[in-house]
């Protein structure tokens, strides 16, 4: 088809025109145009037309703001839009969202765009950087590989060279020990046929009697020559080499070593020459510790002479023989090789309490042990807490340095303090001397401070001790817990917030007790008095 009749609507070919015309009307009855021209004038007049409403058919002149949709007439005075107050023009909302557009459009411009575009450069930089990065890690990493297999092959040199430098020197001593060995050897077989060749022609008469009467003196004189040469080579002591002996040994590392320590991939060669018999803990084996905090000791290897090596190499390992507590782990411990024969050994403890560990030196024990003393958070020896003024009872007097409470009145009534702080977490000690009393009427231990009132600071509100008897009284519920209290008495404290425990050793008696269950509050140190004169102070 190429043309098209616009009264039939209908496409027609160059061979039907002719006839089409004719038919109907006549000629007078079509209009024939090209199917271009037709197609023209189908965009131009859709464009021309208004969307239509969908339920009333009609031009869709109006805009409803309260719904965000395009409305007609009816919508708007019969429909469902009816009494709806924000509706406006669609020219007039076209403006606005045109403006809106506009506005948004600069912000995107402006503000949006330039960053997205920003973040897109920096993507493309940092992924630029770690490709390149990467290739110079992948670099770095085979440059160490073959640095690691010289430094191993270096070391395979050395270790080799050691156990040579060692066998030459070992074999030298053996080959004099041995000559000497056969020299010793020669001159007592030489004695022994001398004696035997001598002693056989006496025997038998070879010399005429007037030769051995002429030579008894010379004789006598080789016999005596011959027989101090004998005392002389019989004194001799050989050198008593056992069967089978190591002579070297290779302490090698553990794979995991191996991997953390380049320089230790190896390990290092021994002589076996340090022995525990003779080696020791240089200084003072008993130390003292905060928790975290490290304490050092020295170990000295020496060899079977007693002397000390001059150099290191030695296999030093530790073992701990005692912890405070069963159940924790064991402390880590660090050990440096000086090179000179001297060793620190580091070790770390983390919980309070008394710790004991033995070193083995080439696998031989020393015979001595070394033992931390790991002291309280707050160290004995700083004052954490002192009696609190405002948390004392009137008939109490709390000294100007605040260290001794007494008791002033007779009135057979508790009256107590609490300490200036108090613990909810870690490990904390502190001790309590006895310095005055009539009938040990003195309660000590911990309590929580919300817990107390003016009329309620005693033993049913707290979690202690009573003097007259040693009782333990857990809000007021006493049991037999350790001996009476006496004057001079001094009495340490472990409170564990931890583990929600205070243990009381008397440390006059060594008797120790222990609550159980504390709640999980902020527990302060407690004190009651209840006759006149009792005192007791803090001691750090």
């Amino acid at each position: 088809a190429s043309v098209w009749c616009t009264k039939c609507d209908v496409a027609l070919c160059t061979d039907h025109i002719a006839g089409h015309m004719m038919s109907g009307q006549g000629p007078s009855s079509h209009a024939i145009i090209g199917l271009s021209e037709r197609d023209q004038s189908t965009d131009a007049q859709q464009g021309n037309s208004s969307p239509l409403c969908g339920e009333h058919n009609r031009p869709l002149e109006y805009f409803c703001k309260a719904c965000g949709v395009c409305i007609c007439g009816h919508c708007v005075a019969i429909g469902r839009h009816r009494g709806h107050t924000q509706i406006v023009t669609v020219h007039e909302v076209s403006d606005e969202l045109q403006a809106e557009v506009q506005t948004k459009s600069k912000k995107i411009k402006d503000v949006t765009l330039p960053r997205a575009q920003r973040a897109l450069e920096k993507v493309k930089k940092v992924t630029s950087e770690l490709t390149t990065r990467a290739d110079q890690v992948q670099a770095e990493i085979r440059a160490a590989s073959r640095l690691a297999v010289a430094a191993i092959q270096t070391c395979e040199q050395e270790k080799l060279q050691e156990v040579d430098d060692i066998r030459v020197v070992r074999l030298k001593t053996l080959d004099r020990q041995r000559e000497e060995l056969r020299q010793h050897t020669a001159a007592l077989e030489g004695v022994v046929a001398f004696s035997e060749q001598l002693a056989e022609r006496r025997r038998f008469g070879s010399l005429s009697h007037n030769s051995i009467q002429h030579c008894e003196v010379n004789i006598v004189g080789v016999l005596t020559a011959v027989k101090e040469r004998a005392d002389v080579l019989d004194k001799v002591k050989f050198l008593e080499t056992p069967d089978h002996h190591p002579h070297l040994v290779f302490s090698s590392t553990s794979e995991a070593e191996m991997m953390q320590k380049a320089s230790e991939l190896l390990g290092t060669v021994v002589s076996c020459e340090a022995t525990a018999a003779q080696s020791c803990i240089e200084g003072n084996r008993h130390k003292h510790t905060k928790p975290g905090q490290s304490v050092v000791f020295s170990v000295i290897a020496k060899d079977r002479q007693g002397k000390t090596q001059r150099r290191g190499g030695d296999s030093i390992r530790v073992t701990w023989s005692r912890l405070p507590a069963a159940d924790m782990a064991a402390p880590a411990v660090e050990v440096r090789d000086k090179g000179d024969g001297h060793y620190d050994i580091v070790c770390s403890p983390s919980r309070t309490g008394d710790y004991e560990a033995e070193v083995f030196i080439n696998g031989e024990k020393l015979a001595t042990t070394f033992v931390v003393g790991c002291c309280v958070l707050d160290d004995l020896q700083e004052k954490w807490f002192e009696f609190d003024s405002t948390e004392c009872q009137a008939r109490l007097t709390i000294s100007s340095d605040k260290q001794t409470v007494t008791c002033n009145e007779q009135v057979y009534s508790w009256s107590s303090v609490l300490a200036s702080r108090g613990a909810r977490h870690g490990q904390h000690t502190w001790k309590v001397k006895i310095r005055k009393n009539q009938r040990m009427n003195i309660l000590v231990g911990v309590a929580e401070k919300p817990g107390l009132t003016a009329k309620s600071k005693n033993h049913k509100s707290a979690y202690c001790w009573y003097g007259n008897n040693g009782s333990k009284f857990v809000l007021g519920k006493g049991s037999k817990s350790i001996s009476k209290f006496q004057v001079n008495d001094i009495l340490q404290f472990d409170l564990d917030c931890d583990k929600h425990t205070l243990q009381i050793t008397n440390l006059r008696l060594r008797e120790t007790a222990k609550i159980d269950n504390l709640p999980a509050a902020e527990l302060f140190p407690f004190f009651s008095l209840c006759n006149e004169q009792e005192a007791i102070s803090l001691e750090w």
